[in-house]
C-alpha cells in the first residue's frame, strides 16, 4: 500500500502522489489565502464596496469578509472545490479567522482548514449617503392631481404606493415635502426616480412628463442636470364610472401600465394603455340618476316606479336600455340616463 513520505502512514489516497490528505493540507492547504483583507463599509447604511462597486448591506460584516476572502483566495490545482464556512472577527487584534471547507481531488471526504488573515475595516460614506448628507437632490418627482391639487383619497394612494416600495428604492428618497399643489419627492438617483415614477403610471394610471434643469457644468465640460418628473394622477380610479366614446363604462383595473374598462351593462372589455386612456376617457357630465323599483318586465318593455322625488312611473323599451347585473320585479335598482341612453344598475352592482 502507498505510504505518505511525510508522516510514513500507509494510505490508499495520496493527493499529489506523495502526501496523504492531512499532510497535504498541513503543508499547502486548499490554496493561497490573502495575507491581508481590506473591507470598505458605509458607517451610515452598512452597504459595502466590492470590486469597485457599492452593494446594499448584507446584514453582517462577517458575510462581507467571507465574500472578499473567497474572491481573493487562490485554490491550488489539487483542490476540487472549496467554500468559506465561517468567519470570526477579532477586532482587538484586527484579524479575520476564516474556516474553509473543501475537498481535495481523489479524497473521499470534505475537510476543513482555518486561516488567520490581517483585517482592515475602512469606513467610508457610500455615494448615496454622501449625497444624502449634502441634501442635494438630483431628481424631483412632483405628484399632482388631474385638476392640480391632490385630494385626501389621492394622498392616501400615494402614501400606500411609497410604503410598498422596496428598501433599495426608499433609501434613494431624501425627503417628501407637502406643497400647495401636492407632493414633491426629492431623490438622490435619477434612474431610481424614473423607476418610482413608472410605478405611479403602472399602478395608478398616472401621466408622466420629464424635464431637465442645468445645475452646473464641471471642469471636464460635463453638464450636471436635475431631473424633474411631473406625475399627474388621473380622474379615473378602479370602480369609477367614466365616459368612453359617448357611453358609460366602469374602470375595472389599473395595472402594468394599462387601464381595463368594461362597457356598462355589457361584458365587453377594453384594454387601454395609460396614455391612450388619458386621451379617450372623459368625466361623465349631466348624469341623471333615480332610485327605482322594478315594477314589471314585459317582452318589449321594462316598467319602473321611482321611490323618491316625483315618484314617477316610467316605461322604457328594452331595446333602449342596458342592464347591469340581473333584475326582476320587486327589486331595487338605479336608473341612469346619460347621453339619451338608459342604464339600469341592480342594487348589488
Amino acid at each position: 500500500m502507498p505510504m505518505c513520505i511525510r508522516c510514513g502512514r500507509e494510505t490508499s489516497i495520496l493527493i499529489d502522489g506523495r502526501l496523504c490528505p492531512d499532510c497535504f493540507l498541513d503543508l499547502y492547504g486548499f490554496g493561497v489565502a490573502p495575507k491581508r483583507l481590506e473591507v470598505t463599509v458605509c458607517p451610515r447604511c452598512g452597504s459595502y464596496k466590492f470590486q469597485g462597486r457599492w452593494f446594499p448591506s448584507s446584514g453582517d460584516l462577517e458575510d462581507v469578509v467571507a465574500l472578499v476572502f473567497q474572491a481573493a483566495f487562490k485554490p491550488n490545482e489539487y483542490t476540487e472545490y472549496y467554500r468559506v464556512e465561517t468567519v470570526d472577527i477579532d477586532y482587538e487584534n484586527e484579524k479575520a479567522i476564516v474556516t474553509v471547507v473543501g475537498k481535495l481531488r481523489g479524497d473521499d471526504k470534505e475537510r476543513s482548514m482555518t486561516y488567520a488573515v490581517d483585517l482592515r475595516i475602512k469606513k467610508q460614506l457610500c455615494p448615496v449617503c454622501m449625497r444624502k448628507a449634502s441634501g442635494a437632490p438630483t431628481a424631483i418627482i412632483q405628484v399632482r392631481s388631474h385638476n392640480g391639487r391632490l385630494g385626501s383619497e389621492e394622498r392616501l394612494l400615494v402614501e400606500e404606493l411609497l410604503a410598498d416600495l422596496d428598501s433599495g428604492l426608499q433609501e434613494a428618497i431624501i425627503s417628501t415635502n407637502e406643497v400647495k399643489e401636492g407632493l414633491d419627492i426629492n431623490l438622490l438617483d435619477q434612474n431610481i426616480a424614473r423607476v418610482i415614477a413608472n410605478r405611479f403610471r403602472s399602478k395608478l394610471g398616472a401621466l408622466i412628463k420629464e424635464s431637465h434643469k442645468l445645475i452646473t457644468q464641471r471642469r471636464d465640460g460635463k453638464r450636471v442636470t436635475r431631473l424633474t418628473l411631473s406625475v399627474r394622477l388621473p380622474f379615473f380610479t378602479p370602480g369609477a364610472l367614466i365616459d368612453y366614446k359617448g357611453g358609460l363604462a366602469r374602470v375595472e383595473e389599473i395595472d402594468k401600465g394599462y387601464v381595463i374598462i368594461r362597457l356598462l351593462g355589457t361584458n365587453k372589455y377594453k384594454r387601454l394603455r395609460v396614455e391612450e386612456a388619458w386621451k379617450t376617457l372623459q368625466k361623465p357630465k349631466h348624469i341623471e340618476r333615480s332610485n327605482v323599483v322594478i315594477a314589471a318586465l314585459e317582452p318589449g318593455w321594462i316598467h319602473l316606479q321611482e321611490t323618491s322625488g316625483a315618484y314617477n312611473y316610467i316605461e322604457i323599451p328594452k331595446r333602449d336600455v342596458l342592464v347591469e347585473g340581473s333584475i326582476k320585479p320587486g327589486t331595487e335598482a338605479t336608473l341612469i340616463k346619460y347621453n339619451n341612453k338608459y342604464y339600469i344598475v341592480g342594487k348589488n352592482n
